[in-house]
């Protein structure tokens, strides 16, 4: 895909029913840089891309040929494989020069993706069974602001790392069966809005290792496990803040969190 003035965005859609996919920063000519090595007995990888009021669409489809194919897969991520799927490996690598928008969807497998110095307005990311790591591994934050970073964990699961290097002021997770980690460890020098909803799954959230205003507020029921920091105060019924809240703080964390059966536990690590 060329890197030309003609777009400013890119609007990457990813799709895989199973496999490894990974994204990671490169210094590159071109904004979207795809390399695979695709198993075409099993898998039909489609690829599509069109400009559209200035901003570049790209579509990756990678998708398993039969039913038969996908049982085996789940069946394995199941009851472990010793065989490693060197056929169905992805890598995709992105630029600094263009502003993204990414829908990450993964069925079965792996992904690990490091958005290191990448400007990126939207992510959204959804995990059918699969197991995937977001991170900023080499500390380097979002260029631009974020719009949102949702998540949706349906049997897999999810870490997120250095979430306030995302630059994202909104922040929605959705579990059903699965977990989901997400690391608020390091201290955002803004406010954030974290809303979750949890079915039967799991739901950690590790809070700043600084003490930082926070609330919380919590929709749960007499089935489901809430564990909360010995040092949070519970104001009302449902409703928790940290020693250094103030509702007009310019760094205030607001949680609202749903939970039906599931457990949901906040860690204060100092």
């Amino acid at each position: 895909m060329s890197n030309d003035s003609a777009f400013q965005k890119v609007d990457f859609c990813l799709s895989a029913t199973s496999g490894s996919c990974y994204i990671r920063p490169v210094k590159a000519a071109q904004p979207v840089n795809i390399y695979g090595n695709p198993d075409f007995e099993t898998i039909n990888p489609s690829f599509k891309t069109y400009i559209k009021n200035s901003v570049k669409h790209v579509n990756l489809d990678l998708e398993n040929y039969q039913s038969s194919t996908i049982s085996k897969s789940l069946t394995s991520s199941i009851f472990g494989d010793s065989k490693k799927d060197d056929k169905n490996y992805w890598k995709i690598l992105l630029t600094e020069d263009k502003v993204y928008s990414l829908q990450l969807a993964y069925g079965i497998g792996n992904a690990d993706v490091d958005l290191s110095g990448i400007p990126v307005e939207k992510l959204k990311i959804n995990t059918g069974s699969a197991d995937v790591i977001v991170d900023y591994a080499d500390g380097k934050g979002n260029l631009v602001a974020m719009d949102t970073f949702f998540v949706k964990v349906d049997l897999g699961s999810l870490i997120a790392n250095h979430i306030n290097l995302t630059n994202s002021k909104v922040i929605v997770a959705e579990v059903g069966f699965g977990t989901a980690v997400l690391d608020f460890s390091d201290k955002s020098q803004q406010s954030s809005k974290i809303r979750a909803s949890v079915g039967a799954g799991r739901l950690e959230m590790i809070m700043p290792k600084e003490n930082v205003p926070v609330i919380i507020y919590l929709h749960n029921s007499p089935l489901c496990s809430v564990k909360m920091p010995a040092e949070f105060t519970q104001i009302r019924k449902n409703v928790y803040t940290s020693s250094s809240y103030h509702p007009d703080a310019l760094d205030l964390m607001e949680f609202n969190i749903d939970v039906a059966l599931g457990n949901v536990e906040f860690v204060s690590k100092k």
